[in-house]
């Protein structure tokens, strides 16, 4: 990400402002996660765990709460729209 890297302080920063902000909530993970979790690793099965193990709660986790995945990961995006879910990649 380059130049667009924040520290942690800034990070927390940014955190704090989103949790000040109308448009974004916070859910609890749902009650189906856990097979939903499952079923986006399964592909990944016979590699060793790696960067995916995360991505793919995230696509769960937006896919069981009916929320959109929101990502500067290309790759990610590209898997979840594959996936069905909503995906929106910041520019």
């Amino acid at each position: 990400m380059g130049k667009q890297t924040l520290n942690l302080k800034e990070a927390w920063e940014l955190f704090d402002r989103w949790l000040g902000d109308p448009r974004v909530k916070f859910y609890p993970e749902p009650r189906e996660l856990d097979a939903a979790f499952r079923k986006a690793t399964a592909p990944f099965f016979k590699q060793q765990a790696s960067k995916w193990v995360g991505d793919c709660y995230l696509l769960a986790y937006s896919g069981e709460a009916d929320a959109h995945l929101v990502t500067f990961d290309r790759a990610l995006a590209q898997v979840a729209r594959k996936n069905g879910c909503r995906v929106i990649v910041p520019s």
